[in-house]
């Protein structure tokens, strides 16, 4: 069963390690602009892991590569997760706890009938290439639970 997840995991671009990912995400969303990213939401009891798979804004040679990222935070009242950035082993690149130190960025991400609204807050100029970005709106994919 593992495996099927991690194959259906794949497919949709997020395929990182990491006992949460392993299941099918709760909610999978899609950003065209700048640049092409996803994000999965997975909920873990009280908290929700986001995970970001997102390619580099474009400028020629100079475009970043794809990076990944992952957090973890509860959702508010007003639909919003606060979620810290966490160590973890992706299939891009691996952060560690040394390398968020004790200041994890805050990714807060407000949750809406079509999408989510994200504000990665630094995480993406901070541990992906130089013109990575993970802001703005993503629309849902696929049916909403």
């Amino acid at each position: 069963m593992r495996l099927i997840s991690i194959v259906v995991a794949g497919s949709l671009g997020l395929a990182v390690a990491g006992p949460s990912l392993a299941d099918a995400p709760d909610a999978v969303f899609e950003r065209d602009e700048p640049a092409l990213a996803r994000m999965a939401l997975t909920e873990e009891g009280a908290v929700w892991r986001v995970a970001f798979r997102a390619g580099g804004v474009p400028n020629g040679a100079a475009t970043a590569a794809d990076c990944e990222l992952q957090a973890v935070g509860p959702q508010d009242a007003d639909d919003v997760i606060a979620a810290r950035l966490v160590p973890f082993e992706g299939e891009l690149n691996a952060i560690t706890a040394a390398d968020i130190g004790a200041s994890a960025p805050v990714i807060q991400v407000r949750v809406g009938p079509e999408g989510v609204f994200v504000e990665g807050g630094g995480a993406a100029a901070r541990f992906c290439g130089l013109g990575s970005d993970i802001d703005g709106f993503y629309r849902r994919t696929g049916d909403a639970d």
